[in-house]
């Protein structure tokens, strides 16, 4: 297996998704507004398992490099929280739908997001996106930017559905429309199927 680098961008932004609370028009929020609902009920904090950023303890406690922040901030305003495991796909669909209490951990923001969820300052810098291949795959042997990968309709990018990549990786895909495969799978289970040649590539940072 090895590393390609076909991509050189700034560091991608992983943010923490602060959502709206039942009826109420989400721009007009107030930290003490949320506060003050949250000591009756406490706050789901939506994750999906993703080494290193969200991990799940024997204990029953997440940590991680996006969850630990996240949580963190919580305990430090005295906002109680619960933690709830969830698909990313379907915490989009919940938060959209704004008949919860709750927020959602480690999503990029992107301007279809910004148009029913609130985002708070960033709370971690991921490392530069590269893409993972299977060594020995000769399809990708040539490729030296994005744009050119891309556009090869002979080699197949592996996506989790629902994942944002960043607003100009997501627009990359979407202008050049790739040979693509999306799953559900977590970051290990497309590894696999990499290895399997079920794909040709995945993004990975």
């Amino acid at each position: 297996m090895h590393y390609s680098y076909p991509v050189l961008i700034p560091i991608s932004i992983i943010l923490f998704v602060l959502c709206t609370i039942f009826f109420l028009n989400k721009r007009e929020l107030f930290a003490e507004e949320i506060s003050r609902t949250a000591m009756q009920n406490p706050i789901l904090l939506y994750y999906f398992a993703r080494v290193p950023y969200s991990i799940t303890t024997e204990s029953g406690d997440v940590t991680g490099l996006v969850a630990s922040p996240a949580a963190q901030a919580f305990r430090r305003a005295g906002i109680p929280f619960q933690w709830k495991k969830m698909p990313f796909k379907r915490q989009v669909e919940t938060i959209n739908h704004n008949k919860k209490m709750a927020c959602g951990v480690g999503w990029f923001k992107t301007p279809e997001r910004e148009a029913f969820a609130l985002f708070t300052r960033e709370i971690y810098q991921d490392r530069p996106t590269i893409t993972l291949s299977k060594a020995g795959n000769s399809k990708l042997e040539g490729h030296q930017t994005l744009a050119s990968l891309l556009s090869d309709k002979n080699i197949k990018l592996l996506t989790k559905i629902g994942f944002s990549y960043g607003t100009y990786r997501d627009g990359m895909v979407e202008q050049y429309a790739p040979s693509k495969v999306s799953v559900p799978s977590n970051n290990v289970q497309m590894l696999q199927m990499i290895l399997a040649g079920r794909a040709d590539y995945f993004f990975v940072s």
